[in-house]
């Protein structure tokens, strides 16, 4: 089990470890630290190390409470796994997964 860690570098949120049950309640206790404020919220997913259905459930919240602020999500790097999630899920396109690697 690796411990999630939402980074905040300038508008980019880098995300690693596992993004599941045990890890995903503190990260959404403490999201005014590192949500922002801009009109996109960009999270760059290349270091997340296991998904589970509660980590798509905290992507999915995310999104809602973005789209209450009139703002956007976008995944960057999003590893098979949770792409597989989201299709079973078919959540695919509300969650507007990007498959190119930031720069």
């Amino acid at each position: 089990m690796s411990a999630l860690q939402l980074t905040r570098e300038d508008t980019l949120v880098r995300v690693a470890g596992d993004l599941d049950r045990d890890q995903v309640g503190a990260a959404w206790s403490n999201r005014s630290h590192w949500m922002g404020q801009e009109n996109e919220l960009v999270m760059d997913l290349s270091e997340v190390e296991k998904v589970d259905s509660a980590g798509l459930a905290f992507l999915i919240q995310i999104q809602a409470e973005l789209a209450q602020q009139q703002r956007a999500l976008s995944l960057h790097n999003v590893n098979t796994q949770l792409r597989q999630f989201a299709a079973v899920s078919g959540v695919t396109d509300l969650l507007s997964l990007s498959y190119t690697p930031s720069k």
